[in-house]
């Protein structure tokens, strides 16, 4: 008997709790995320409803808030074995930003974003960052496992960086394969003052799902060169 109509796993999804449980089940067998080394407050984890997601075993951060977490160099190595995990999921910052003033810290409607999330400045160091998790993934996660990895377009100095492709590009040249990927739509936003709209703004989130290459034959490894001679 197939899959019924109302079990299909979708896409898009408003509930990034559904997503991360839809990969579990899709690729982990629902065993739970071993490792997380962007943990924060561990948002994702024991809630969710239906979806729930438990905590994984691993927990590092940058800048470490919630109990248990292990706080990590920026660029550093993290405290694993290599090729040691199955599944890794990654939740990077987004935002792109110099320092926020004393004035700004006092006005409510000024660098909401900044103010609440991690931020990078300046891109430059949004791409580091980002290539080097990418490159610790590929380095602890063992021949077939899968990192979970969410992203989001960027703008800084005015310019929009399509930050999910370069994601996307940057894993494949790391040696993973791009098995998959989940779009997380919000119906609304934290949007601080602005004089002159000059882009869209990103009413989404993705989530993209790279595998490490386990050295058997897989129809996921596309040659997209290839592809387009």
């Amino acid at each position: 008997m197939g899959v019924e109509y109302k079990d299909i796993i979708k896409s898009v999804s408003d509930n990034q709790f559904e997503i991360l449980y839809n990969i579990q089940k899709l690729y982990l067998n629902s065993e739970d995320y071993e490792c997380d080394p962007t943990y924060s407050k561990g948002g994702y984890y024991g809630k969710g409803g239906e979806f729930n997601i438990n905590p994984p075993k691993h927990k590092f951060d940058v800048f470490p808030i919630a109990e248990g977490v292990i706080e990590i160099e920026p660029l550093g190595k993290w405290p694993l074995e290599i090729n040691s995990l199955k599944s890794i999921n990654i939740d990077l910052p987004f935002v792109c930003s110099g320092s926020v003033k004393a004035e700004q810290l006092q006005d409510p409607h000024s660098c909401i974003i900044v103010k609440r999330f991690q931020g990078y400045y300046p891109i430059d160091n949004l791409f580091k960052s980002y290539r080097h998790f990418l490159y610790n993934a590929f380095k602890y996660l063992q021949p077939g496992g899968f990192c979970v990895f969410k992203t989001q377009e960027t703008i800084s100095g005015r310019k929009k960086y399509m930050t999910p492709f370069w994601s996307w590009k940057m894993a494949e040249e790391l040696g993973f394969y791009t098995i998959d990927s989940f779009i997380l739509t919000a119906k609304s936003r934290l949007i601080g003052a602005i004089k002159k709209q000059e882009h869209s703004r990103c009413f989404h989130s993705n989530f993209l799902v790279f595998q490490k290459p386990d050295g058997k034959a897989t129809t996921r490894q596309i040659d997209y060169d290839k592809l387009c001679r």
